[in-house]
């Protein structure tokens, strides 16, 4: 295989290991937004024992709180986007392990014309079985927890507003 190759086949391993790490990280991001939100609620949450039975008090989560697990939340979006953009580079690659094979066939004799299509299938070959790879990690793990918790902020921005929005029509009719 030509060197050119090589070195192609070589980016492609060492991108996937870079997004599958990002991809990691992401995930661990928002599980540690997830258990923080959850020790909060737990903390928050009282059980009473009455003769009526057992009351328990709501949630009390401020805005500010949840505010602030939505900005990290965000910053880990980011981070999301630009390692799943990597996911379209890798058949580009080896498409261009492709060209650089076909290139290398036309002053080669037949058995250098072997290695270079050899060079062509293997990085066309890496490249899409990264790609594929990558996005049924994306699709089955990464983007599942990011829409879970993007519907929860969703959710409680809902509820929060329809909570600040009954008060202030209690207060004006007071």
């Amino acid at each position: 295989m030509s060197s050119l190759g090589s070195l192609i086949n070589v980016i492609i391993m060492g991108l996937a290991i870079i997004t599958v790490g990002g991809f990691c990280y992401v995930e661990y991001g928002i599980g540690k937004i997830r258990n923080t939100r959850e020790e909060r609620h737990k903390k928050n949450r009282t059980t009473e024992f009455t003769k009526g039975g057992i009351v328990r008090t709501p949630d009390a989560v401020t805005w500010e709180e949840t505010l602030d697990e939505k900005e990290e939340f965000n910053g880990i979006l980011v981070k999301y986007s630009v390692f799943s953009q990597f996911i379209p580079i890798f058949p580009l690659l080896g498409i261009l392990g492709t060209v650089a094979g076909l290139i290398q066939q036309m002053d080669a004799g037949i058995d250098q014309m072997r290695d270079a299509l050899g060079t062509s299938m293997w990085t066309t070959f890496w490249g899409l079985i990264a790609a594929i790879f990558l996005k049924l990690v994306d699709a089955i793990i990464v983007s599942k927890s990011i829409n879970k918790m993007d519907n929860y902020f969703e959710t409680f921005e809902q509820n929060y507003q329809m909570v600040r929005d009954k008060m202030e029509q209690e207060n004006e009719k007071n």
